[in-house]
């Protein structure tokens, strides 16, 4: 089989790479519970099987997503027998060294073959190699197969934000140390 290959975004491959479906299917959701009170809050994410499949669509839109492309810390691109099949958009706080997911899309007849770990994984060895201390995935809690994934790279949940995404879902983080 031949093997994934890992490159910059080169500007060229813009229209391909926005042609994927960015959408996804998921059977599951992680539901937020919270209880108490001020004084004494609990909240638990519990991962719950829907009545059905369903197609969640991408929280960003295409265009908004290649726009600033320039102030990424990197845009690194998976090609799989001479063709693209996914990508990755990673933005740096340089103040902090936390380096943050905010794309990750595979194309649809590629998915579930290992090629989102591939470009994670490409992307901890990037800014292990620019001294950032963190990387953060950010996910939709409807993006049951990235939760999973996270689990089986070592990443950790480290909080979440209601309304993150312009499309006003709530997000869900994982981190992991890129050291």
């Amino acid at each position: 089989m031949p093997e994934i290959e890992i490159c910059s975004l080169k500007t060229e491959d813009i229209e391909t790479l926005s042609a994927f479906e960015h959408g996804y299917y998921s059977e599951y959701v992680w539901q937020m519970n919270i209880e108490g009170v001020v004084e004494a809050t609990q909240i638990e994410f519990r991962r719950v099987r829907l009545p059905r499949r369903v197609f969640v669509p991408y929280p960003r839109k295409r265009e908004d997503i290649f726009k600033d492309i320039g102030e990424a810390e990197a845009f690194l691109v998976a090609g799989f027998e001479a063709g693209m099949v996914g990508y990755i958009k990673v933005v740096a706080d340089k103040d902090s060294k936390v380096v943050r997911v905010t794309d990750l899309v595979v194309s649809g007849p590629m998915r579930r073959k290992g090629i989102a770990s591939c470009l994670l994984i490409a992307a901890m060895d990037l800014i292990t190699h620019r001294r950032f201390d963190t990387l953060i995935l950010e996910v939709q809690s409807k993006n049951d197969p990235a939760i999973r994934m996270a689990g089986k790279l070592g990443f950790n949940f480290c909080g979440f934000r209601d309304q993150y995404f312009p499309n006003q879902e709530l997000a869900m983080f994982f981190s992991r140390f890129a050291r």
